[in-house]
């Protein structure tokens, strides 16, 4: 184990402590959140749960899930990468330029800003975490 100081890693600053009162913003129950539809497919399910609007942090982290035969359309994220981690289901993901790859739990897309990419034969509910950096709300 290295005694060098890793950037971002505050491990000899004085630490904050958490208040009770805190809980409920710290700890949540995926059950408990907000679904909101997606802007254009109302089976598609969103939960935000950071934002630059809301929380003032430097990127946007939600959980989208989708229904077995359903899908997103090719798109791109213009000034965003997008960092998909897969939670739960299966389905085919697609990305320009590189073809076609199972998205399942344990396989983690990385895609740069302007990659076009798609999501589609959805064969099992698929729950997705996903970060945009910068913010995409």
């Amino acid at each position: 184990m290295t005694e060098e100081a890793i950037p971002g890693w505050d491990v000899d600053k004085e630490r904050l402590v958490a208040k009770k009162e805190m809980k409920d913003q710290i700890v949540l129950k995926v059950e408990d959140l907000q679904w909101d539809d997606h802007p254009i497919n109302d089976l598609i399910k969103l939960c935000f749960l950071l934002t630059k609007k809301r929380h003032g942090v430097e990127g946007t982290v939600m959980i989208a899930r989708v229904p077995v035969g359903d899908g997103i359309a090719e798109h791109n994220h213009e000034e965003a990468h997008d960092l998909i981690i897969p939670i739960a289901g299966k389905a085919k993901f697609w990305i320009n330029g590189l073809g076609e790859f199972t998205m399942e739990k344990g396989v983690v897309f990385s895609i740069p800003p302007g990659i076009s990419h798609r999501l589609f034969d959805v064969t099992e509910d698929i729950e997705i975490l996903d970060v945009y950096i910068p913010p995409i709300l």
